[in-house]
């Protein structure tokens, strides 16, 4: 299987846009022109057809790490195939999912405030000594 193929079907899979492959290549440190990537996209026996060599297809896969993960640079974004996730459910009116979700969210508020309340009570304590 060729790195193009396998691009295709990570772009399916994850049912990524053609500007969201772009936004992947430019995570992984490459600006692409649109017809590059689409020559990428292209068929075998297309005319427009590019192969996608090791150092390109390992910058995509690097891109699209920090696109689904978010970066480490900046753990307090929201990951975009969470965000992109959550906007399908709303969009396929998955109630259950979305309360579900919101009480996750609501679980992990109260851990932190309780970690918070531990850590400046234990300050404190310190502070006294």
């Amino acid at each position: 299987m060729t790195h193009n193929n396998i691009l295709k079907k990570i772009s399916i899979a994850n049912n990524l846009k053609h500007y969201e492959i772009k936004t992947c290549f430019e995570l992984g440190g490459l600006e692409l022109s649109s017809s590059q990537i689409k020559a990428f996209m292209a068929g075998s026996k297309n005319k427009n057809y590019e192969a996608l060599n090791d150092e390109t297809f390992e910058a995509f896969l690097n891109g699209f790490i920090t696109y689904s993960r978010g970066s480490v640079d900046e753990p307090n974004l929201l990951p975009r195939t969470v965000e992109n996730y959550i906007i399908g459910l709303v969009e396929s009116d998955n109630i259950d999912a979305i309360e579900e979700i919101r009480c996750l969210i609501d679980d992990a508020k109260d851990a932190l405030e309780e970690n918070s309340e531990t850590t400046n009570a234990e300050a404190n304590i310190k502070a006294d000594d």
